[in-house]
């Protein structure tokens, strides 16, 4: 986890920050520092105050949950302003720790607040955990813009941040390793989410629901989908699991043993768009991706593949939770995805941007994900009906969502894109599917 912010930060803070409340340590309440809400609306007018709205709300929804203790400090918020925080994001799992100790908290909250239209935002909570400075729980919600829906949400986000710490979640720590080499493969009969320890890949894979559903560019998509996506026909498929998060680099090697640089190496390039555990895998070509797959079935004896052209369609729609967003999980990009206006020109940590209905990250955006499917332009007029696995053959593979240098929309749901199976580029990666 990479989250930029000056170091000087924590020494002012220790000039300011003391003991809050009268508390003692050993009393049994568990402390949240929560810090300024950072501001990813763009919005110079309404942004700021949001951003004290959220922040406020936050402390309130923590505060009336039993044993735990909500707070800041008017010093705290004001130092940190001056340092542009909300401008500039985050602070270092080091930086994190040391604001915990200094501020006598168990628990850091990072808030973000992203506009979706002139009445709705998107809050997206991170709760962190001091002791480790990784992520214990990402939570997010879609709210109206006024006062009482935020207050609402807020009491909403708080409740599921803070029940939710001793279930796998995701977020900025996600694709840590392990010692373990054996799968961790547990859920019921009727479904549910799982983690691959194998290797220490720590991989959430999410269970999707099969059903019916409209492939293609549907009404959503406000006419801007292109003649391969058209017609709009219906497709059942059966029930599958997909990673919550496309493939990281940590787990590539893991998995793979060669590093981003190796694979750019391949590539011949030396342009790179994010380093690090936590960022997707890119420099990868479909035969690779395919490669991944077999040798982690290989380990774990399940059943790993590239999802097929419908299966990622379905999952990033929200199968039988779709809302029918024109993007993976909204309706606005920049509160779900990382594309050419808002990456920076690179890619991103997974899991970082909001989940969508299924709880499944990047869909839209941060890099483009191959699919097992040849593409041909006449696809969605030829189809079948039932679990469709593409053409039987091809020049080109499929791939969907997106990546960090492309427009909005490229990154919709519908949106479909072909590459030479054998091509590496600084915006291709993949997320895997496991069959039941």
């Amino acid at each position: 986890m990479k989250r930029t912010i000056l170091f000087a930060l924590l020494l002012l803070m220790a000039l300011f920050v003391m003991p809050i409340n009268g508390y003692a340590e050993g009393d049994g309440v568990k402390r949240v520092a929560i810090l300024p809400t950072i501001d990813r609306t763009g919005d110079k007018i309404y942004g700021p105050g949001i951003c004290q709205v959220v922040r406020g709300k936050m402390r309130i929804g923590i505060q009336v949950m039993p044993g735990y203790e909500g707070y800041d400090r008017v010093n705290l918020a004001s130092i940190m302003s001056e340092l542009d925080f909300q401008q500039k994001g985050y602070v270092s799992e080091d930086q994190i720790k040391e604001i915990g100790r200094m501020c006598g908290a168990q628990y850091v909250l990072i808030n973000e607040v992203s506009l979706i239209d002139s009445e709705h935002l998107t809050i997206l909570s991170s709760l962190i955990n001091v002791e480790s400075g990784k992520d214990e729980a990402v939570r997010d919600c879609e709210t109206k813009r006024d006062g009482e829906s935020i207050s609402e949400a807020c009491k909403d986000l708080a409740k599921r941040l803070l029940n939710v710490q001793s279930k796998p979640t995701l977020g900025y720590g996600y694709g840590g390793q392990s010692s373990s080499n054996t799968s961790s493969y547990s859920h019921t009969s009727s479904g549910g989410d799982y983690v691959e320890t194998a290797l220490g890949l720590n991989m959430r894979m999410v269970y999707v629901e099969g059903g019916t559903f409209s492939m293609g560019a549907t009404s959503e998509q406000s006419g801007e989908g292109d003649s391969d996506e058209s017609p709009v026909h219906s497709v059942t498929l059966d029930n599958f699991y997909i990673g919550a998060c496309e493939v990281t680099q940590s787990q590539w090697q893991a998995v793979m043993g060669t590093s981003i640089q190796q694979q750019a190496g391949k590539a011949g390039a030396s342009s790179f768009r994010g380093i690090g555990g936590d960022y997707p895998i890119y420099y990868v070509s479909w035969e690779e991706a395919q490669a991944f797959c077999r040798e982690l079935s290989a380990v774990t004896g399940r059943t790993y593949l590239l999802p097929t052209e419908a299966q990622w369609e379905y999952a990033a729609r929200g199968g039988k939770q779709s809302r029918s967003y024109k993007y993976s999980g909204s309706y606005s990009i920049d509160a779900v995805g990382w594309y050419e206006s808002n990456s920076g020109s690179s890619t991103h940590p997974v899991g970082r941007m909001r989940a969508n209905e299924l709880g499944i990250h990047d869909m839209s955006g941060n890099v483009w994900e191959w699919c097992s499917d040849w593409y041909s332009s006449s696809y969605y007029s030829s189809s079948a009906s039932f679990n469709p696995a593409g053409p039987g053959g091809g020049q080109y593979r499929v791939l969907r969502g997106g990546s960090w240098g492309h427009s909005a929309s490229y990154c919709r749901v519908s949106n479909r894109e072909g590459s030479t199976p054998s091509g590496r580029y600084y915006y291709y990666g993949f997320r895997v599917v496991c069959l039941p």
